[in-house]
């Protein structure tokens, strides 16, 4: 299998404690939409595995988190941290970038050019870029992942706690919460819908006018 990381290309994530493997889909996004800022980008399925035994490809449908964006490829697949495993075909979906949630409070107004939020509201992307976020209700982007590109520990702990949170396992059995770290990840999940609960209209994607349950700005 080649082992230079491309588009399509199917990724062994290891789980902490225990929990396995997940998988997910590559797609390398620079130039996608006018795009130059992030390159990297994850889909991760709703399935993993006890151990790191052949894959399927037939078990990968669904996705279990929204669209993230991951910093540090290179060591990553320098060091084996993750494997390639199998490749799927790049869908037209693959090609569109996702809404992402903008974390008002950490970036400065006068790097990204816009006011802060209304009361009750939140701002998102569109085509990953910054300028000019979207305004919106905090409910119509609150499933959305946040922008901002996350190194291979982060997508893994995020992606365990997302299993523990399908299955019903209690997180705090596994993580120390009083870590600064695990706390930062579980409240960034807690909350937050998991993507195979949600219309398939919203992954990577704010609701809109029209949309079931979108909430009106006023």
């Amino acid at each position: 299998m080649a082992k230079r990381l491309k588009s399509g290309h199917i990724l062994r994530l290891p789980l902490w404690h225990g929990w396995g493997f997940a998988y997910a889909k590559y797609v390398n996004v620079v130039g996608l939409q006018g795009n130059d800022l992030y390159p990297d980008l994850l889909k991760i399925f709703d399935y993993r595995s006890p151990t790191d035994e052949p894959l399927q490809l037939n078990k990968l449908g669904d996705y279990l988190t929204q669209p993230v964006l991951l910093a540090g490829r290179l060591p990553t697949m320098r060091q084996q941290l993750w494997q390639i495993v199998g490749e799927m075909p790049l869908l037209d979906e693959d090609r569109l970038l996702p809404d992402m949630r903008v974390r008002e409070e950490s970036i400065s107004n006068s790097i990204c050019g816009f006011s802060p939020p209304r009361p009750g509201a939140t701002l998102y992307t569109r085509n990953l870029a910054i300028r000019p976020a979207v305004e919106t209700a905090t409910f119509n982007a609150a499933h959305l992942e946040f922008i901002g590109a996350f190194g291979s520990g982060l997508i893994e702990i995020r992606a365990t706690m997302a299993f523990m949170q399908q299955e019903g396992a209690s997180i705090a059995d596994y993580f120390d919460l009083n870590d600064p770290r695990d706390k930062y990840e579980y409240e960034l999940i807690k909350d937050r819908p998991l993507a195979n609960t949600l219309p398939k209209s919203l992954y990577g994607r704010a609701r809109q006018p029209g949309d079931p349950g979108y909430v009106e700005l006023l």
